[in-house]
């Protein structure tokens, strides 16, 4: 009997078939890791410019500014985070590329264009309002970012 030295070409199918199962479980695992890390980033973004707004009012409250809350109300909601925000066009209304932020003052919407849709069950852009808040008497007494979608 002849002894066989190395792998069978069965054997060596055998290993290249779990290789290649393995690794297409493996691009799906991060292809949900890459959505996630999404959601969570423009989550963080929302939530800190949401904190934001609250801080800026909270302050003018604090220096007895009331009427100055109208100020913030009016103002673009990037404009109170610490920073712009990655990719955050400046000059256009709507976001032009994937990753993309944008803020429309005539609209007073904040948008931004996913870069994996599928993270956003499919949505090509994302909108929240900047909405002043009134009391009875019509006066300016807060603003908040409203979700559109």
């Amino acid at each position: 009997m002849k002894c066989q030295r190395g792998a069978s070409k069965l054997e060596f199918a055998v290993t290249v078939a779990i290789l290649c199962v393995l690794g297409a479980a493996l691009l799906v695992r991060l292809n949900a890791i890459q959505a996630e890390a999404e959601r969570t980033e423009v989550n963080l973004m929302v939530r800190n410019i949401r904190v934001g707004i609250q801080l800026a009012i909270g302050e003018r409250i604090m220096r007895g500014e009331e009427e100055r809350i109208v100020e913030v109300a009016q103002a673009s909601p990037v404009d109170f985070l610490g920073h712009r925000p990655r990719d955050f066009n400046e000059l256009a209304r709507t976001p032009e590329a994937s990753g993309q932020w944008a803020y429309d003052p005539l609209r007073r919407e904040l948008a931004y264009q996913p870069r994996l849709p599928g993270a956003f069950d499919g949505a090509a852009e994302l909108r929240w309002r900047y909405v002043a808040r009134l009391d009875a008497s019509g006066k300016t007494v807060g603003a908040s970012l409203v979700g559109l979608n």
